[in-house]
């Protein structure tokens, strides 16, 4: 199950995007802020959550359902980790 613990945060607010919290991936905030203008995002949130490599997506009710896949195609999830070459200790 994925922690509670919020990496970054965006806001939008008046049909723009802003960082509030955290660093999201580059030129993520600027992409949203491009998906509110064209979706008309009044308000809400976008946070990710959860742990470096388990990272998800949260949007507030705010946030209309046709512009949230848009957002999700832009973010750029976190590296998985090493090539699994490895054998297993212990």
């Amino acid at each position: 199950m994925l922690g509670g613990t919020t990496q970054f945060e965006v806001e939008f607010d008046n049909g723009r995007a802003r960082r509030r919290r955290g660093q999201p991936p580059p030129g993520f905030v600027d992409a949203c802020d491009d998906i509110a203008r064209l979706y008309d995002i009044r308000s809400g949130t976008v946070r990710g959550v959860g742990l470096r490599s388990a990272r998800r997506l949260k949007f507030s009710r705010d946030v209309p359902e046709r512009a949230r896949q848009p957002i999700r195609n832009v973010w750029t999830p976190p590296p998985t980790g090493g090539s699994g070459n490895r054998r297993a200790r212990g």
